[in-house]
């Protein structure tokens, strides 16, 4: 909890005022939300049954023209709290409410309860039972007996008004303010993902499916705002609620007040065991979620294979099992929220509202000097319902909280995983100079791909490397390229113009360095933004490197040239224009040292000729290293070095390296032979 606290505050740096603005407004608004139940309480109690308190017959020597006297049957009335200094006082009189009706009574009554029958009241307690005689009042006479309550009713009721326009206004701004601290949160928690992304090391790629690295990225971000949403409603509304209810009702019954402090063990005990079981839900359903994100974009990544392979049947199979279970967990926590949760804590509203009205009644109208009435223990009510509020904002939030720390725990992963580094420094343009130095190396412990591999490459060189598949040609150059390091002594080192590679910082070291994968990489665009790719080049620049590459007859047939729309991962181009593309874009870039990974393996011949004649032009003045599994493009390298079986097993030229009669001119003869027959 406290450090994803850190984790929210940290995003909102510089924006902290937004959330000091919002819990000012919490707190206003739940002042103004005390106040509306000793305002209701008043207006029960001093307006609407303040008419049966302590009237008494007066003589008054002043004008009683004033809204404070009653006339009636000729006499004058006034209430006990209300007399001035000119009035006599004659005898006390009552008016008693029953049944929706009015009655006069000439004479002060006793508490009780009361009974009209035939124009005679009775009254009983436990003491005793007295009758009195009764009037009936008729509609202009309750009017006028009203008539003295009217500018106080006035007052409340407006004063109830003003309260409930200002928390419509502060409600509104502090929605306003909750929704940018949100969008805010949102933004941020995904950019420091994006940002991240970027530095992470490959071996966390392998680990994690892409599907649900984008779940955590679009999807777990919402733990900020689900935290944030705990802090400002839970933690400070419902913490303000519960106080300030209390305070209501110490001020009404201080009894009662600390008599509800007993159940707070109970609470306890069924919140813990709640949370229990809750966040072992919440954590499969999330896991669950992120399963459910990644089969999706296997499959839509896939769909092209599996219709062909028309594997619909198995795949249908295998995401209904995700989704059952995501389900089955999702089913789970609903019932343990409605057996143990919000279900329960409206069962408790409706008993707790039933206590108080028993709690009241027995207590014969009256005790502790407090007189009973309909509005204190209206008023009563709310406050105790303000103070279960809190408990019912926890179990009805309670599930959300968990996930939010369950998926904020997810996305700081990627936040606050191993980073490669962000740290730049200036260094000279690299000359190009490679060099391997009894390199070994194992993606799984003591499992080695390479053993003991040792080679130089002069700046300058075009050297092909080959071998069969899992010889260890592609981990050769992802070494070269510190997608992998090599950390102790024992694995060997690899220099580039003398210097380790692992003394400069990465992102320093790799601005030297371009690569052009087997599978180019497109992204959205064009194709004038997959060449430029950051770096500042004009359009004509990028033109004319297309040219010095022989492109110039793929790029013509577009009809916006290099402002042609790239689709979804170039799927409207073919493999050998986004190899072009690939080659210009290391061109632009213009790196010491080029790596290209089998780059002419996926394209036709024509286009393979189109490569091998622009890599004269690639080779100029720089290092170019090429993983062939086509030994055509390859032959008038520098220097071709052959990998099996994680060994370097042979090294020289095209002519050399068949006289030798050895791996490479097995494969030489095994290409030609296929040629032959095709």
């Amino acid at each position: 909890m406290k450090k994803n606290l850190s984790r929210l505050f940290k995003i909102l740096k510089g924006k902290k005022y937004l959330l000091v603005i919002s819990i000012v407004l919490i707190i206003i608004i739940q002042g103004l939300n005390f106040v509306s139940p000793l305002i209701v309480k008043r207006i029960l109690d001093d307006c609407i049954l303040g008419i049966e308190y302590n009237w008494i017959e007066v003589n008054t020597l002043t004008s009683h023209s004033g809204d404070k006297y009653v006339s009636y049957n000729n006499h004058l009335y006034i209430q006990k709290d209300r007399l001035e200094d000119g009035d006599v006082y004659l005898k006390d009189v009552s008016i008693v409410i029953y049944d929706g009706k009015f009655y006069f009574v000439d004479d002060v009554i006793i508490e009780g309860k009361k009974e009209i029958k035939d124009d005679v009241l009775t009254i009983s307690n436990k003491d005793e039972v007295k009758t009195y005689d009764v009037e009936r009042l008729n509609k202009e006479e309750v009017k006028s007996f009203y008539r003295p309550f009217l500018k106080t009713l006035y007052l409340f009721i407006i004063l109830l008004f003003i309260k409930s326009v200002l928390v419509i206004i502060f409600a509104y701004l502090h929605r306003i303010t909750n929704a940018k601290v949100m969008t805010i949160l949102a933004r941020g928690g995904r950019t420091e993902a994006m940002k991240h992304i970027e530095t992470l090391p490959i071996s966390y790629f392998e680990e994690e499916p892409a599907g649900k690295m984008a779940s955590r990225i679009t999807n777990d971000v919402n733990g900020f705002i689900i935290m944030y949403n705990q802090l400002s409603n839970t933690i400070v509304s419902a913490t303000l609620s519960f106080i300030l209810a209390y305070v209501g009702m110490f001020i009404l019954d201080y009894k009662l007040a600390l008599l509800s402090f007993i159940l707070y063990p109970l609470a306890y005990i069924w919140i813990k065991f709640f949370l229990k079981y809750l966040k072992k839900i919440a954590e499969k359903v999330n896991e669950l979620r992120s399963l459910l994100t990644a089969k999706i974009n296997e499959i839509i990544n896939g769909i092209n294979i599996l219709q062909v392979f028309n594997f619909k049947k198995q795949t249908i199979n295998e995401f209904n099992d995700i989704n059952m279970n995501f389900k089955n967990e999702q089913l789970k926590e609903v019932k343990l929220h409605i057996t143990l949760g919000w279900n329960m804590i409206n069962f408790l509203r409706s008993v707790i509202t039933t206590l108080i009205v028993v709690y009241f009644g027995l207590q014969n109208l009256s005790f502790a000097s407090i007189t009973i009435s309909a509005g204190l223990i209206y008023a009563y009510n709310e406050y105790l319902l303000k103070i279960i509020d809190p408990i019912g904002i926890v179990f009805n939030q309670i599930g959300e909280f968990e996930h939010s720390q369950v998926q904020l725990d997810r996305i700081h992963k990627i936040i606050e995983g191993k980073s490669e580094g962000e740290e730049s420094e200036d260094l000279p343009k690299y000359n190009g100079d490679v060099k391997f130095d009894n390199v070994w190396f194992a993606y799984v412990n003591k499992e080695y791909v390479l053993k003991g591999v040792s080679f130089d490459i002069k700046a300058g060189q075009m050297v092909g490397l080959v071998g069969h598949t899992g010889s260890g040609k592609s981990t050769l150059m992802n070494l070269l390229l510190r997608f992998y390091d090599l950390n102790d002594e024992i694995s060997g080192k690899i220099y580039v113009d003398g210097v380790d590679i692992n003394t400069h910082p990465k992102r320093t070291y790799r601005s030297n360095i371009g690569i052009v994968l087997q599978e180019p990489v497109m992204f959205k665009g064009d194709i004038a933004s997959n060449i430029r790719f950051g770096k500042d080049v004009s359009d004509e620049e990028i033109i004319k490197v297309l040219d010095s590459l022989g492109a110039n007859k793929l790029i013509s047939k577009f009809e916006k040239g290099i402002h042609q729309d790239i689709s979804r991962s170039g799927i409207n181009l073919s493999s050998g224009e986004k190899q072009i593309i690939s080659l210009a874009r290391a061109l632009v870039h213009n790196p010491s040292i080029l790596i290209m990974d089998e780059a002419t393996s996926h394209i036709d011949t024509e286009t393979e000729e189109m490569i091998k004649s622009a890599l004269k032009e690639v080779c100029k003045n720089r290092t170019v290293i090429v993983i062939a599994h086509r030994l055509s493009t390859i032959y008038n390298a520098d220097k071709i070095i052959v990998l099996d079986h994680g060994l370097k097993v042979e090294e020289g030229t095209h002519k050399e390296l068949l006289s030798q009669n050895g791996v490479y001119a097995n494969i030489y003869r095994a290409q030609i032979a296929a040629k032959k027959i095709e």
